[in-house]
Parts: C-alpha cells; structure tokens; sequence
C-alpha cells in the first residue's frame, strides 16, 4: 500500500467507517440501518480517529489505554486483569521520545512510522537492516539479498530450467506474500535500479529494496514486517492483519546456496507449519543482558526453556484497543523496542556484548519505535465483503454481550473466571453503543473495544507449550535485557516482561483475550493458529486434528513444478463458519510397514502404538531444552516437505487444537448468531 493510500486512510477514519457501515447495511438482509447494537470502529488509534479535522494545535486527551488500570474493570461486565504501563514517563531515562501532546506531533510520527512500514518508500526499513544497509551495526546489509541472489533464487525450485517468466508472481505464492498496491520495485537482471526508478521488477509485501543515505537505489533486498503481519482476504492484501500465507523459512532455504547470511538460520527450522511464525521465542533475545551479566540460574532456566513453537499473528489495527501485548501479555502495549526487534540493524540485538556497535542498533531503534508504532496502531480493519443478516447479527450483539456460558443451567464443566459477567464480551470487550454506554460494562464509553483480560490456562485450556515456555527465568532475563526498559525496573511502570511473579501478584498465567475488529479477516485462529474457522472455535467437537487449507491452482504449463500459496478469495473462505474452507487430512500410525511416516501425518503419540516413547521422549526434549526442537526437526528439502509444511497437525509439539471449550454449552443457533455479529466487528 502506497503512502499516499496511508495517508487518505488516517485522514478520514471517521468517514470511512460510516461508509464501511452503509457498505454492510446496502448488503445486508433485514434491518437496513445501523442500531445501537451494530456499530464498529474497525479498531485502530483512539487518538488518530479525535484527531481528524482538528489543527495540529490540538491538544490530546489521554489515551484510553492508560485509563485501564486496577480497579477500573471491579464489579463490571468486561473484565481487565493486565494494565497499562507507561514506558515514556521519564523520555530521559529511556533515550525515547515522549508521548506526542498534540494532534501536530501524532501527525508527525505517524509520517515517519509510514516511511518506515510502506514499501517502496525512501526511508523503508527491514530485517536487521534498519533503513540504511551501509553502516557497520548492520553489518553493511548482510540481512539483505543482492538484487542478483533476488534474481537467482529460481535456481533452488524444483523443475525450472530457466527463470520463469512469471517470476514476481511466483515469488510471492512459494513464499506466501500478497502484493501492494503501491509501486514496489526492484531491478531485474542486468537493470541499473537508478536509471529505472528502481527496477521493472515488482516485490511482494514480503520485500522491498532500500535505499542509500542519498536516496539512490541500493539493489539491495529486504525482508520487511508484512511478511509476518499483513495477509490476504477476499483475494487482495490486508495490511496489518497478521499473515497466514508466510513461509520464511522457506525463503531461507532457498537462499541457502546463494549465500545469503542469515539462511544460518534455517538449520534451526524455525517453523514447522505455512502460516506460522516463531517470532514470539523471545527467550533466545533474552540470553544478552543490557548491563553486566544474568545470574547463573537466570540462565540455566533460559537455557532449560525449551521453544514456543510456532504462533500465530495477531493483528495490528488492535494494538490501539490493547493496553498489553503478544498472546500472552508479556509486554506494555507501549513498550515498541520489542516491536521493532527484527528491524534493529543486527548488532543491536546482542545487549551490551557488541560495545559501541550495539549501542548505534539500539539508538536506531529508540529513535524509530515510537514512530513505527504510531503508524501501525492507526490502521484500520476491513469491513467483512459479503452479505449480513442484520437481524441474527443484532441477536448475536445481545448474545456476545450478555450471555453467561456459566449460568447454572449450562452446567458448564470449565471453571468460571471470577471476574466479568461469563460472556463473550466479558473478556473480548464490549463493542454495541447499548452496552459501550452502559457503566455496569465499562466505566466508561472510552474502553470501546478495550480488551485485556488474560484468561488463566485452568479456563481457557488452549496448549500450553508458549505460556510455559516463557517461564521465570525467560521473565527475569527479559527484565535486564534491553527490550524490557530496564532502567523503568523497580518503578510503578515497570516496562519489563509483565508476568514476572513479583508484577502479576495473583493474577494466574494464562492466554490474553484480543479485541475483535476485523475477525473475519485473520483465520486461523487460537493463539497457534489451530483453528480454521469461527464455527469449530465455538464448537469444539468440530474441530480436525489434521487439516490443509486449499491452494491457488498453478498455471497450467507449471503444475507440478510451481508451489503455490493458499487460495485467498472469497471462492475458499466459508462466509457460514467464518474461516477458510480446508481439506480434512487423513493422520498415519507408525505401522511395521512405515516405522516414521511423515511427522505432518503423524497421530497422537499418547496412542501406544509404536515409537509412541520416542514421540514422549521428544517432547519432553523440545520442552526443556532452547532451539531443540528446531534444530532436531528435519530439514525442507523436496517440493512433497514444502507441500507438507501445509499441512497442519494438532498433534505437534505446540500445535494443539484443544481448548476455549466453555463454549461447547452453546447451542447451534446461538452460535450462528454470535458469528454473524462478529461479521459486523
């Protein structure tokens, strides 16, 4: 998406909601008009959205995030257990700049996050690069690929001879990337990129290519943040939605003979599954303290923290309803030098241990998290494309809100949570003016779509693997590590990892519940991504353990040769359940005929059958001890592994599909009628 196209959107969020809104209501059936039980502000910046039309004068209110603080949810419907932490109190402190004060400022940053986030633009950033691959922190680009490793990774795919004359388009299907639709350019094979205007080329949002500190074309190739954050609905790119179509370690395999530095990587398999993404291993940052050293059993129980497995994205345009972050809450919403961990030029990542080297990368990014982070909480969710039946949407509305899946003829078997009123907005937030308005929900209209309540692992029972892995001593390192502010420790706004024991008091470990603009758009679901659609997260009984969703059809002198991303449109997504259509995939038992058929095929290793001890054996390994289940999986060599990588299996280490079922007391019409509302979202 161009700057251009950013900037008309954060100019007019109020006008485009209502048009969204008139949007939904011309397709829907029944009512016609929007009521105070439908309405959304498809998420973003509070503050943005009371910005517009006011001069950059403006003096800015507070944001409703720091309004979530204890106490602030007792006795209501919607409950807050993780509170906001203002990392920015003392600027001095922390090297960063303050909050912005006016509407002027808010501008301003926004400006320089989207400079920073909008492929193709002068001052684009990307994989431990920042956004200038010639200085010594970044090792000079290293993260980067020449514009001819770019050109020659055809040479890795399987059955071509030449380099296809689909080329760009290819790129973007093996690797799971949708284009922009803003100019994204790089030079092809034997083009000057400065007497092109870049190149003739087109990157997906997955890449971009950086420029030099003069602003020429530096030919060199990026990863950026959309190969992870921003996917593909109703077949067109949704920045910031969280991207399930990625294989990076894809492209680091095939990078590998090319000489690209960072496929060192791919040796540790970082993920298992398309889709899915291991950025949130967050132990392995941890390992280099900002100042002196971590203790000895600091480290021993880093060490002996095993691997969070792979995880799903969660979307952007919910930062700004978020007072917390990552799917487990272990950081401040305001905390952006996490955020900006994979765009710190390289050197900046090892603490205190690179000297003045480290020191230049965390300068950077003190200097760009702020900003990025302000343009990435204004964006905005997409407005669900097919038809709503307003009138089960509005009996979903009173469903969602007012609902007690723990009312004494549910006999509902999972425990209670022992604050909010048992709904789904209990935890997720209340949207619908009725209750948004009402102070038995909120304490007041500003927590619209306020969601921050960590549902504790006794309730919400998804898999475990994340939360346990990032025990105490992955808490504790985090605390002295540069992205956890250390010189905040020991304040009120403590901006270190916030489930640290002596920082949660009795608040239990758990899963955070996120907010829900734009629902529709960020299938799979659950934290891991177990889950295809709406429908089998609230009927569990539903759901498959082993399922492949469908792929876009090569063209046809490629089939065979071509590996293709997932179908996008709205042809594979299934507007009744909310997710996107799939295949049930069949699970094999290791037999005498096939000992260890293929671990994506693999059934459950509590079966008894055999080598079920040394699938146990495994996962007690990859549990406790870090990188061990990476680097123990197998590597992705044929085009039949890429293709398996497709396939997701709930019976993987981190991948179960179990969980949230306090919902299985539903009924089947309630459960339409919930899903219809969340349409609306």
């Amino acid at each position: 998406m161009s700057s251009d196209q950013h900037r008309a959107r954060a100019k007019v969020p109020r006008a485009s909601i209502l048009m969204v809104l008139s949007l939904s209501a011309g397709l829907a059936t029944g009512a016609q008009a929007a009521t105070d039980l439908i309405k959304s502000s498809r998420g973003g910046s509070q503050l943005w959205d009371w910005c517009e039309g006011k001069a950059d004068a403006a003096v800015l209110p507070p944001d409703p995030r720091s309004l979530v603080q204890p106490g602030i949810g007792t006795g209501r419907a919607v409950a807050f257990n993780a509170f906001w932490k203002d990392c920015h109190t003392d600027p001095v402190a922390v090297k960063e700049a303050g909050h912005p004060k006016t509407c002027g400022e808010l501008r301003q940053r926004f400006y320089r996050g989207d400079g920073l986030l909008d492929t193709g633009s002068r001052t684009v950033a990307a994989l431990f690069t920042g956004n200038n691959p010639t200085t010594a922190e970044s090792l000079f680009g290293a993260a980067t690929l020449t514009a001819a490793q770019y050109n020659s990774l055809w040479m890795s795919w399987d059955g071509f001879l030449l380099r296809p004359d689909n080329f760009d388009e290819l790129v973007a299907e093996r690797y799971g990337s949708a284009f922009g639709t803003g100019r994204n350019p790089y030079p092809k094979p034997f083009e000057d990129p400065n007497r092109t205007n870049g190149g003739t080329g087109r990157l997906p949002e997955m890449f971009t290519q950086l420029r030099n500190p003069d602003g020429s074309w530096s030919g060199r190739i990026g990863i950026t943040c959309h190969a992870c954050h921003s996917g593909s609905a109703n077949g067109v790119q949704t920045p910031g939605s969280g991207s399930s179509l990625q294989d990076l370690h894809l492209i680091l395999r095939d990078a590998v003979p090319l000489g690209y530095l960072p496929s060192l990587a791919s040796l540790a398999n970082l993920t298992r599954t398309r889709g899915t993404n291991n950025a949130s291993d967050i132990n392995l940052a941890f390992l280099f303290p900002d100042e002196g050293l971590i203790s000895i059993d600091t480290a021993l129980g880093v060490l002996a923290s095993g691997s969070t497995a792979s995880m799903d994205t969660p979307a952007w345009w919910n930062m700004g309803h978020r007072p917390v972050k990552f799917v487990d809450g272990v950081f401040p919403m305001d905390a952006p030098r996490v955020d900006m961990v994979f765009y710190t030029p390289a050197f900046g990542l090892f603490g205190s241990l690179g000297g003045p080297l480290s020191e230049a990368g965390q300068t950077w990014m003190r200097a760009h998290g702020p900003d990025a982070n302000t343009w990435v909480e204004a964006l905005k969710a997409p407005a669900y494309p097919a038809a709503i039946n307003t009138t089960l949407a509005e009996e979903g509305a009173v469903l969602f809100h007012t609902l007690n899946l723990w009312a004494s003829n549910r006999n509902n078997p999972v425990p209670k949570p022992n604050e909010g009123n048992g709904s789904c907005a209990s935890c997720h937030g209340a949207y619908a003016p009725r209750y948004v308005n009402d102070p038995a929900f909120l304490a007041t209209p500003a927590l619209e779509g306020m969601a921050s309540y960590i549902t504790p692992q006794r309730i919400i029972q998804t898999d475990v693997v994340r939360q346990r892995t990032n025990n105490e001593a992955v808490q504790i390192a985090g605390a002295n590590n540069f992205f956890g502010y250390p010189t905040t420790a020991g304040t009120a706004n403590d901006c270190g990892p916030q489930n640290r024991s002596d920082l949660r008091g009795n608040r239990e470990l758990g899963y955070l519940a996120p907010p829900l603009y734009g629902v529709w758009a960020t299938a799979p679901y659950m934290h891991n991504g177990s889950v295809p659609n709406l429908w089998e997260l609230l009927k569990p009984a539903d759901r498959k353990p082993l399922w492949k969703r469908k792929s876009k059809t090569p063209r046809w002198d490629q089939t065979g040769r071509a590996i293709m991303g997932y179908d996008t449109s709205m042809a594979a997504f299934d507007t009744t359940k909310v997710g996107w259509k799939y295949d049930a995939v069949q699970c094999k038992r290791p037999s005498l005929l096939d000992p260890i058929p293929s671990q994506y095929l693999r059934c459950d290793p509590e079966s008894g059958l055999l080598l079920s001890w040394y699938d146990a054996l495994l996962t007690n390994l990859y549990g406790n001890v870090i990188l061990a289940w990476n680097v123990l999986f197998p590597p992705t060599i044929t085009n039949s592994d890429i293709e398996e990588r497709k396939i997701y299996n709930s019976y993987m280490f981190g991948q179960g599909n179990g969980g949230h079922t306090f919902n299985s007391v539903l009924t089947d019409n309630e459960r339409k009628a919930l899903i219809e509302y969340m349409k609306t979202l």
